[in-house]
């Protein structure tokens, strides 16, 4: 995993802890890549932290396994 790729998953980790949420659009904007690389780094992120994050197919959000139901149902 190059330097690029390694910054992107710890932003990701970081925006889970913090906000409980996060999604391809937040990525691809903060780091200028395609919603398709995006996918590709929540992929490896789920990859090696498989109990860190979980998918909500409805809202398209990637949620942090700990966050509260209310934050969820919030969104």
């Amino acid at each position: 995993m190059n330097w690029f790729a390694e910054q992107r998953q710890e932003w990701i980790g970081e925006m889970l802890r913090i906000y409980g949420f996060i999604n391809r659009f937040h990525v691809s904007r903060k780091f200028g890549i395609s919603n398709a690389q995006a996918a590709l780094d929540f992929k490896a992120f789920h990859e090696s932290n498989p109990e860190a994050m979980k998918y909500d197919a409805r809202k398209k959000i990637y949620f942090a396994s700990d966050a509260p139901k209310a934050l969820i149902d919030k969104l």
